[in-house]
């Protein structure tokens, strides 16, 4: 038998039919235990609820035994037809809508809400006619009363939500009867009470209707000592003013939502999340709230969401303007009278009281489905007098303000368009073709509106109005950032009026603060920032940041690495914001802008004492601090990263604002956080943009610190040098020398004489270079530069290790590390171990090398150094030639290398590679890597490094080619002649020789 012929019910009596006949169930609780099952249906009742539900507490001890017995007997009963599985934890019953009447009775409850009176009757009324007696009527069982309540209630209220319909459509007469008996039976009812009086008064039976109420009165009182609520008393009041019988019209549907925009655009999201938020659930009320900064569409989302749900809610559609950003918010009192006259009530029966207003405006909503749109809503206190009472109404609610305070509240934040929506917005309002023809100017324009769907209605409004200006016109004119709020003006429409209203709404400390944040070009800032520029504690700053997130006209940009919280303005509201600090307080902006940079200045020349670097002096001007609180125990490198990209602006702002103290300091402040994570392009293009200013402005110490960092960022990390990196280097550190002395300054001089040693050694002019060495020793001596006299003794090391005077360069090294380690600067420890490596590797001693470069190795990864660290492992596998681990080593080293762009380290790992290769045999693979590592030591111009990648290429070749060899060969010995390297020049005097006679025919 297919189970499509079975039906169970249980709105009555409990029965199982098989092809429209009843199958017997003989003991109650054979029926009680089918009753559970069907409450329960399509989900595992366990056994131990099956017992529960039918002893209680006071099951027997044969309760299982019990249960499999009634089981078997239903399963019988059903003759294989009923689909009853036994799991592991109890029993399943499968039972569809169309099979069980309860299902079914849930099923077009459910649908009947929200549709209109005329779908509704018919609807309700099969759900009614599913009942055949009391739920449960013949089943016995601990369960069955609590459940034969549930379902009795579910049936009451269906029969309320169906006498409420049949009024809706003027059937007062037709229900009269039946209404009165239900009353009467169900005398707790209010509902049945209340459409009762209605229905009687509609029938011209006023008194009836007043007497239907005395009745109910006196029942709640003897029977329970209570009053009628608000529903009862606000009908029973209307009928009582009402001049003649029947002057209780039939209810009004409200339609007062404005027009649906006919070219809305874009918010897919937000319409889907709005749709499931305004479908009727039937719950506590609902409460939709759109927030967002003004002109981002708030009120054009809502209305057209509203339109899109009307019709869930047949009652009737409630709007109102709240005006929540004027001068003067409207009143709620004034809305809810408003209201009620569009729901009927009559201007003589509205009371004077605001809560007595409130308590008739939900009278009137109770059991409707109406859908209420409060737009520009000021506050939660404007909009909780408007809410309707119960879960038969929504209420849609837009502001500026977060509306916070609302608890249960369903929320959508509106932000800007995406670049998608906003093109597609100004396409349908200017002209699709016209945003086609000129893409780029449309990008642009969209861009300057700052995606804000009002800035970008207008734009193409303008563009509409105007068929004949290429859309480059307005592209022009919006660039100009003291008129683009001018342009940006339609009609009625103005983004500046729209930000205006917000700005009158955040009281005059929120406008000052407001006024002075945007006038910093960063894109965004920090919440220390506001104290700092406002001069007013921090706590208060705090809370009137968050005063102007709430206005939505600063935006919350989230908690960065440091626990900081951070903000950012979109770019009209902050045009609009520094036309308001040059009306109000045209004379404030220079101490305004020093006291952000002092702000964003001490805390970064804080921060760059706290990084380990290279022990370059470090150089300050005599911008004064402002002191900020906190951030006592945040990672140095931390901040930097978090404060990055406001920093980078700042120091640009800086300069462009002629404060080229605090550009410079600044800069300078940032130039370890960019070496210790490889962060060159910004370095370079900081840097550059610094020293322009500081030789526009004659700042020669600025000039200086700025050619200083340059140097070393053009010698170690860039490529392109046509006439060698070496020549460069020494030109450059030649100047910062001269202007370190224009100025008198010895560290800044120390630190230019390291550089230039470095150069002549590359260049392999030994002697000046030494000299060079043992100047920036003195000088770093003489100025208590302690970190310069670890880096000029290792640049002294570098030169007397290029010339092989390893003994003296050992001393030098020795001198380095124990200043390195009294200074504290583990990651110079960790550089003076990597040359350690490098002396001792060279001097064949490679226990020892491996040693320093392990612990070096382990310091520079602590702290993610990773151009140091490439040094270090390109060490560790020229000590492990030619063992296997070499070449993991290099090739490490290589992969860093080029993800970093470090041409220097690419080379060499390159040459160690090919060195690698040749070790095992690998003599092609050896001369790729070699040639590689040629050319780039070409561009790099360091002697020493090139001639013994040619060797090591000669050797490479030999095999393959023996006239590339000689080539290769007799370059580097050129090369190293040049050096003074006599020893390597004999050797390869002697092995060219050998080649040559090799060759030659006659050996």
């Amino acid at each position: 038998m297919s189970a499509s012929h079975v039906r169970f019910r249980i709105l009555g009596g409990v029965e199982l039919w098989l092809d429209d006949a009843p199958a017997a169930l003989p003991r109650p609780r054979h029926r009680a235990v089918l009753g559970c099952l069907l409450l329960n249906a399509n989900r595992v009742v366990t056994v131990s609820a099956l017992t529960e539900a039918l002893w209680g507490g006071a099951a027997p001890a044969t309760a299982r035994s019990q249960l499999q017995a009634d089981i078997s007997a239903i399963r019988r009963a059903g003759r294989g037809a009923i689909e009853l599985t036994t799991r592991a934890a109890g029993y399943l019953l499968h039972a569809r809508e169309d099979q069980a009447d309860h299902l079914r009775f849930a099923a077009l409850t459910a649908r009947a809400r929200g549709t209109a009176a005329t779908e509704r009757v018919p609807l309700l009324r099969e759900a009614l006619a599913l009942w055949h007696g009391p739920a449960l009527a013949d089943a016995a069982g601990a369960y069955v009363a609590a459940a034969r309540l549930q379902l009795g209630e579910e049936r009451l209220t269906a029969c309320e939500d169906l006498y409420e319909a049949e009024l809706e459509l003027g059937r007062h007469r037709d229900i009269v009867p039946d209404l009165a008996r239900a009353a009467r039976d169900e005398p707790t009812r209010e509902r049945l009470w209340v459409t009762l009086m209605l229905a009687l008064h509609r029938c011209g039976r006023r008194a009836d209707a007043l007497a239907a109420g005395r009745e109910l009165r006196r029942f709640l009182a003897d029977e329970h000592g209570l009053e009628p609520g608000p529903a009862f008393q606000e009908t029973e009041r209307l009928i009582l003013r009402s001049e003649d019988d029947g002057a209780v019209a039939d209810p009004v549907r409200p339609a007062l939502l404005p027009p649906d925009i006919v070219d809305f655009t874009g918010r897919d999201d937000e319409i889907a999340r709005l749709g499931a938020a305004l479908a009727p659930i039937g719950q506590p009320l609902p409460v939709v709230t759109i927030t967002g900064m003004g002109g981002v569409g708030k009120t054009t989302l809502a209305v057209h969401a509203a339109h899109r749900a009307a019709a869930d809610y047949p009652g009737g559609q409630l709007y109102a303007t709240l005006r929540g950003t004027e001068a003067r918010p409207v009143e709620p009192g004034d809305v809810l009278a408003r209201f009620l006259r569009a729901l009927g009530v009559d201007e003589r029966a509205i009371p004077i009281d605001l809560t007595e207003r409130a308590d008739a405006y939900r009278s009137r909503l109770a059991g409707r489905r109406v859908l209420v749109l409060l737009d520009d809503a000021a506050d939660e206190a404007q909009i909780r007098p408007l809410l309707p009472g119960d879960g038969s109404c929504v209420a849609l609610v837009t502001s500026r303000s977060s509306l916070d305070g609302l608890a249960g509240a369903r929320r959508v934040q509106l932000g800007v368009f995406s670049d998608d929506e906003a093109a597609s917005l100004l396409g349908r309002v200017a002209a699709p073709q016209r945003v086609a023809r000129e893409p780029a100017e449309s990008a642009t324009i969209l861009r300057l509106c700052g995606r804000l769907p009002l800035a970008v209605r207008i734009a193409g409004a303008r563009l509409r109005s105007r068929p004949a200006w290429p859309m480059s016109r307005l592209a022009t004119a919006l660039q100009n950032e003291q008129r683009r709020l001018d342009h940006l003006v339609a009609g009625d429409l103005a983004v500046r009026t729209s930000i205006a209203s917000s700005y009158r709404a955040i009281g005059a400390a929120g406008q000052l603060l407001a006024r002075r944040l945007s006038l910093f070009t960063v894109p965004d800032f920090p919440s220390w920032l506001a104290p700092a520029v406002a001069g007013v504690p921090a706590a208060e700053a705090e809370d009137l940041l968050e005063r102007l997130v709430d206005a939505h006209l600063l935006l919350d940009a989230g908690t960065d690495a440091t626990g900081t919280g951070r903000y950012r303005f979109h770019d009209l509201v902050r045009l609009y914001l520094r036309e308001r600090a040059q009306d109000e307080e045209p004379s404030a902006g220079t101490d305004v802008l020093r006291a952000g940079f002092g702000a964003y200045l001490g805390l970064a020349r804080r921060m760059a004492t706290l990084i380990p670097g290279p022990c370059y002096a470090a150089i300050h001007g005599t911008f004064p601090d402002v002191p900020v609180d906190g951030l006592d125990s945040v990672d140095p490198i931390e901040w930097f990263a978090a404060e990055r990209l406001a920093l980078l602006a700042v120091v640009r702002h800086a300069c462009d604002a002629g404060e080229i103290e605090a550009a410079f300091d600044l800069a300078g402040c940032m130039e370890k956080y960019f070496d210790i994570r490889g962060i060159y392009i910004d370095w370079r293009s900081t840097s550059d943009y610094v020293l322009a200013a500081c030789r526009a402005a004659g700042h020669r110490l600025g000039e200086a610190v700025m050619l200083r960092g340059l140097t070393e960022l053009a010698a170690w990390h860039e490529v392109d040098h046509p006439g060698g990196a070496m020549d460069r280097m020494l030109a450059d550190a030649e100047q910062t020398a001269e202007l370190f002395a224009s100025v008198g300054h010895g560290p800044g001089l120390s630190d230019a004489a390291v550089m230039k040693a470095w150069a002549l050694a590359a260049k392999g002019t030994y002697g000046e270079a030494a000299d060079a060495a043992d100047l920036a020793i003195r000088l770093a001596e003489e100025h208590d530069h302690l970190g310069g006299q670890a880096r000029a003794h290792v640049a002294a090391a570098v030169v007397h290790g290029e010339s092989l005077d390893l003994p003296v360069a050992e001393n030098h090294l020795t001198v380095a590390l124990r200043v390195a380690r009294e200074v504290g600067n583990q990651r110079y420890v960790a550089t003076v171990l990597q040359f350690i490596g490098v002396l001792n590797t060279r001097a064949g001693r490679t226990d020892v090398a491996v040693v320093a470069l392990d612990e070096s190795l382990r310091v520079l990864r602590t702290y993610q150094d990773r151009y140091a660290e490439v040094l270090t492992l390109l060490t560790l596998a020229r000590a492990h030639l030619p063992g296997p681990a070499a070449r993991g080593y290099a090739t490490e080293a290589l992969t860093i290398a080029r993800e970093y762009n470090l041409p220097h380290h690419t080379a060499d790992a390159l040459g160690v590679l090919g060195a690698v290769e040749l070790a095992d045999g690998n003599h092609r693979r050896a001369v790729d890597h070699l040639s590689a590592s040629v050319r780039l030591w070409r561009q790099r111009g360091w002697g020493t490094f090139l001639a013994d990648a040619l060797r090591t290429l000669g050797d490479a070749q030999a095999p393959i080619d023996q006239q590339a060899a000689l080539r290769a060969w007799r370059e580097a010995r050129d090369i190293y002649a040049g050096l003074g390297h006599a020893p390597r020049v004999a050797e390869l005097n002697a092995l060219i020789a050998k080649q040559v006679a090799a060759a030659s025919p006659s050996s």
